[in-house]
């Protein structure tokens, strides 16, 4: 049986206490499952926009979750790779020689 929250005064703790009863998943799916909100909302700029601008988006909120200390490092590492990538590919595919 999971604890219930005590003394929780802020957002922050509340966020930090669903993170420990789902022993540090929470937010990393919430990251993920708003990364594919995202690229199928913007499919209709084509993919490679769609998947830079979600990639992106997810970077700016994993590092601001990585700040509060919602996720760990290796969590917003990796949106920061993936949205190099990202904007890699977006490079290769607008600059492509014909």
């Amino acid at each position: 049986m999971y604890s219930y929250p005590a003394n929780i005064t802020s957002l922050v703790d509340l966020a930090s206490w669903t993170n420990n009863v789902t022993l540090g998943a929470f937010w990393p799916l919430i990251l993920f499952g708003l990364f594919c909100i995202m690229f199928f909302s913007f499919m209709n700029y084509g993919v490679t926009r769609s998947f830079t601008t979600s990639s992106f988006i997810t970077m700016l909120l994993g590092i601001m979750l990585g700040v509060i200390g919602l996720v760990s490092s290796y969590v917003w590492v990796g949106t920061i790779i993936l949205a190099a990538i990202a904007l890699v590919c977006n490079y290769i595919t607008n600059h492509k020689e014909n």
